[in-house]
């Protein structure tokens, strides 16, 4: 009995250091999985203060490349309604010249038909004298023949 009692504490001993051992084993593995998640978080750590940089930097290029091309954008529409307003002043004046060489062309046809009307008084009143001292000189000559030949139906008869 002494003999299997003292078997079976030297095989406890033996499964009691079997699993001490197993113990050991498993915290040291899960104390070396610790070390290693402990390491790759601060890696992660390490990797995502690297991205949160590179992000903000990628924000502030974001922010910058955005003014510039508002700026680009404001510069082109400013240039583009300068080209709009010099394109309408262009087109208003050519319309405003256009407009200044029919009213010069009717001032002219005005002016030219004021001209022709004075003319024609001018000459219509020419003409008016002219027959009125037609009129004169046949009413004159027509007296003295009218004179003359009473005279000499005077002296016939």
């Amino acid at each position: 009995c002494e003999k299997q009692l003292d078997e079976t504490v030297v095989s406890c001993k033996k499964a009691q250091e079997n699993m001490k051992q197993r113990h050991e084993n498993e915290m040291h593995t899960l104390e070396k999985q610790i070390s290693d998640l402990k390491n790759e978080i601060a890696e992660l750590r390490g990797q995502a203060e690297v991205l949160k940089e590179a992000h903000h930097q990628a924000t502030c290029r974001h922010e910058e490349e955005k003014k510039q091309l508002q700026v680009k954008l404001e510069e082109e529409k400013a240039h583009l309604q300068e080209t709009l307003r010099l394109e309408h002043e262009m087109e208003l004046k050519a319309r405003l010249a256009q407009a200044q060489a029919s009213f010069e062309r009717e001032r002219e046809a005005l002016q030219s038909s004021a001209w022709t009307e004075e003319k024609v008084r001018g000459l219509t009143q020419k003409l008016e004298r002219f027959h009125q001292e037609q009129l004169a000189s046949l009413g004159e000559r027509h007296t003295l023949e009218k004179e003359e030949l009473r005279k000499e139906l005077l002296e016939e008869h």
